[in-house]
């Protein structure tokens, strides 16, 4: 079977594909077939070195967490069986043609969910869920600001947000992926590189009354931005940090009374039971249109390198997939 791997943190084009032997399911395991790896951030960080969830950082590398696929395997204590379509969410190594999937972090597949859609939209609409429904659930009316709106997790977001009565506030990095953001359900939308100060115009939108919650998954680069346009007593969200770590905070130079949570939608309190309950749920908030999930490129695993290139260009909108 096909792997990607790299031998050393650096650039995209420290990726490669090597050969090595179809793994064998442990009791509580099986082996899926893959026909959908996601792209994420989070596998830009371990290429580089970045602190990132579920690796092991050092060479050599081990590439992509989720996707979609078939069961050809299964042990002797796995529920899911041979011929199962499914995905999954955390499992290192997944930028493969075949990987073991401990059974607790398969999810089913509807049958009208196609493998893209499921690969391209669990992981990310977990993410959205949990942040708009668990870590500070929107509510009618509250206004929203989200970052990176036509990224994949932002778009989510923004989806979730609006579903739930919030008014959404989206900044896009490009001028092209505002349409992407306003099919999302956006109240309105800022493209980034067309403001020169992006704190005044949203400002501006809400009347001077400030933002109720900020979700921004850009750490350093926006984080000023989104804590000045709070209210007193608004919230801002920190779940990633593409625009680099958000360096130490002195709380004298945070706006009065503004809330800082850091949300990580894999924390160690949730059961298997709480995360299967959430991964059912959004899987099918896909299959029923609540979630639309946008596929903006496809490639085959020996292209992953191109593929990390052009989702740390800020060009695409929506996921990005490998295709074994």
């Amino acid at each position: 079977m096909r792997f990607v791997t790299a031998s050393q943190h650096g650039s995209p084009d420290v990726l490669f594909v090597e050969e090595r032997p179809v793994p064998q399911p442990g009791p509580g395991e099986v082996v899926v077939e893959v026909k959908a790896a996601g792209l994420n951030l989070m596998d830009t960080y371990v290429r580089r070195g970045m602190p990132a969830a579920h690796f092991n950082h050092e060479p050599p590398l081990i590439l992509g967490v989720d996707g979609a696929g078939i069961v050809t395997a299964a042990g002797d204590q796995a529920t899911a069986k041979v011929g199962d379509r499914v995905a999954w969410v955390g499992v290192p190594g997944s930028y493969a043609d075949m990987v073991a999937v401990p059974n607790d972090s398969l999810v089913p597949i509807p049958e009208g969910v196609s493998f893209e859609a499921a690969a391209g939209g669990l992981m990310q609409g977990m993410t959205a869920q949990y942040l708009t429904q668990v870590s500070v659930p929107v509510w009618p009316d509250a206004v929203v600001l989200v970052h990176s709106a036509g990224s994949g997790v932002g778009r989510m977001l923004t989806q979730l947000a609006a579903h739930r009565g919030g008014r959404v506030i989206a900044t896009v990095s490009r001028a092209h992926k505002a349409g992407a953001a306003r099919e999302a359900g956006a109240w309105q939308v800022l493209v980034r590189d067309e403001i020169e100060d992006l704190g005044s115009a949203i400002r501006e939108l809400v009347g001077g009354n400030g933002v109720d919650v900020a979700f921004d998954g850009t750490g350093k680069a926006l984080f000023d931005v989104s804590v000045s346009v709070l209210r007193v007593g608004g919230i801002f969200v920190s779940y990633g940090y593409s625009g680099g770590l958000i360096p130490p905070i002195d709380l004298l130079d945070v706006p009065h009374g503004v809330h800082l949570v850091r949300a990580r939608p894999d924390g160690p309190e949730m059961t298997a039971a709480q995360w299967r309950q959430r991964a059912e749920q959004v899987m099918g908030w896909i299959e029923d249109g609540t979630l639309d999930v946008l596929i903006d490129r496809t490639y085959p695993l020996e292209d992953a390198a191109a593929a990390h290139r052009d989702l740390e260009s800020q060009e695409t909108v929506g996921k990005l997939l490998l295709i074994p």
